[in-house]
């Protein structure tokens, strides 16, 4: 558990925000440095990131005892060996749930405080099961990319990540100065299923001649595009996307020396990225443990029936983006050693009042489903999305929309913060089209991150600037500790969603 004590000592407020990270198996020791920007000291909160059982400063879950991540059935005989079945029973949700409450507990009998927890992607389901056995132990909760517990399914989560992918590549359509790149019978969206088909064929002309080094794969690409989509950091990332279509298609000689700065940026320079050996500290994650709560509980929704290699295959070659290629998963599903179900599983927590936040264009917790569940819960829940936002919805606050942190904090502490800090109108202040051809500040920032000239379309006679260190209209400059956390973050993007 770390926890961050405001120095606010003259106005102590007694509020305690507890924050339920993601994953599975992601740890919240990364997030200190997000919490401390997000809920400065001044503000006077205490911030607590617990540890989910089998991470952090808990015992970790590993395939052996040199803690290597890589899974495959040795693995599993090694965790059943050392751990015994009934002893991986106990690295589940609801474990976790009771885990968080003993935490709450004790730290309510030393300290007199208002209590809120705030859960993101895989920790809204942590904070749900919670909620589910322990409704009146806390003052506020809230729920940031909000996962559905009945529908949510890992073995359909690349489904609904391309369509999200599909609807955003749509919005270069509604750009007049984005559609004219492309063919009016193929705009991006069109445009990018017939490359990847070209190179699972293996005759996609400018991957061929120019960049075979990156041994450049139609599920590398998907990952590419999945990694720069995947998350509201990624709000000004994403928006050169259409550009790299377009310059794979064309492929003339600026196409070339653009790409080449692209691939070198996403990929590095060694000719494969690819390692079957994951070794994460235990101080930061554990893929096992994402893999034993997935297999467990969270590969199928509701009334889901089990599905063979080779329709998630098959599923899969047909997706837009992809965080990972999930023959794995299935080709360990009969193997793994599977907790047992209990009456949580598959229920919503319905006796406590929750804030709950989503992102348009999500593609980890997808809209259709968050929206079932906040019909399902309306007479406790408060529902608010966010247009053209992606996964976790209150880190948009670096690029200066403030309105989620704004909405969170005024749920969490009332009577701390201003009164119109809960009013939902300021989700007006976000913008309605994606500027995909780098005319703002944000735009020009990731043209020149990825391709290194100012404009994601433009030849290279275009004026060239020194990258920046400090991310657009950002208070959280380009630091080691933030490059770890986003390392990490992808790490288990790529292992799990």
């Amino acid at each position: 558990m770390a926890r961050l004590i405001p120095y606010n000592q003259q106005n102590p407020t007694n509020n305690t925000l507890f924050i339920l990270t993601g994953g599975p198996g992601e740890s919240g020791w990364p997030f200190i440095l997000y919490a401390a920007y997000l809920f400065p000291p001044s503000d006077g909160i205490t911030i607590i990131l617990p540890d989910h059982r089998g991470i952090g400063l808990s015992t970790s879950l590993s395939c052996d005892d040199s803690g290597s991540q890589n899974i495959n059935v040795n693995c599993i005989s090694y965790l059943t060996s050392k751990w015994t079945i009934d002893g991986l029973n106990q690295f589940s949700i609801t474990s976790a749930a009771h885990d968080l409450s003993v935490q709450i507990r004790y730290y309510q009998s030393i300290v007199s405080s208002r209590i809120a927890v705030f859960g993101m992607s895989y920790g809204t389901i942590w904070l749900d099961r919670f909620l589910q056995i322990y409704p009146n132990l806390v003052q506020a909760a809230i729920m940031d990319s909000v996962v559905n517990p009945i529908l949510m399914s890992f073995s359909r989560y690349d489904h609904w990540a391309s369509l999200v992918a599909t609807k955003f590549l749509a919005y270069c359509q509604l750009q007049t100065e984005c559609n004219r790149y492309f063919p009016a019978n193929e705009p991006p969206q069109i445009m990018l299923p017939r490359m990847l088909k070209e190179l699972n064929e293996n005759n996609q002309c400018c991957v061929n001649e120019h960049f075979s080094q990156y041994q450049l794969t139609a599920n590398k690409l998907r990952n590419i595009f999945s990694r720069m989509m995947y998350s509201s950091e990624s709000f000004y990332d994403r928006t050169v996307i259409p550009a790299v279509i377009f310059r794979l298609n064309r492929c003339n000689q600026d196409d070339v020396t653009v790409l080449k700065f692209f691939f070198q940026t996403v990929l590095g320079t060694q000719d494969s990225t690819e390692s079957e050996n994951v070794t994460i500290p235990s101080l930061l994650g554990s893929a096992i443990l994402g893999e034993n709560i997935i297999q467990s509980e969270l590969w199928l929704g509701q009334n889901e029936e089990e599905v063979d290699i080779e329709t998630i295959s098959s599923w899969h070659n047909s997706t837009l983006i992809s965080s990972k290629d999930p023959t794995l998963d299935i080709s360990l599903r009969s193997k793994w050693p599977k907790y047992p179900l209990d009456e949580y599983y598959h229920k919503v927590a319905t006796n406590s009042t929750v804030l709950m936040l989503a992102g348009q264009l999500d593609p980890a917790a997808h809209m259709d489903y968050a929206i079932h569940l906040a019909t399902l819960t309306a007479k406790t829940r408060t529902f608010y999305s966010f247009p053209l936002i992606g996964h976790i919805v209150i880190l948009i606050a670096q690029f200066g929309y403030q309105c989620p942190l704004k909405l969170i904090s005024a749920w969490a502490f009332p009577n701390l913060f201003p009164s119109n800090w809960s009013d939902p109108s300021c989700v007006q202040e976000f913008p309605t089209t994606i500027n995909f051809i780098g005319t703002d500040e944000g735009g020009e920032y990731a043209s020149m991150k990825y391709f290194n000239i100012s404009k994601p379309f433009d030849n290279l006679n275009s004026t060239i600037v020194p990258n920046s260190t400090i991310v657009p209209n950002s208070s959280i400059p380009a630091t080691d500790v933030y490059n770890l956390f986003i390392y990490f973050a992808l790490v288990f993007l790529t292992l799990f969603v």
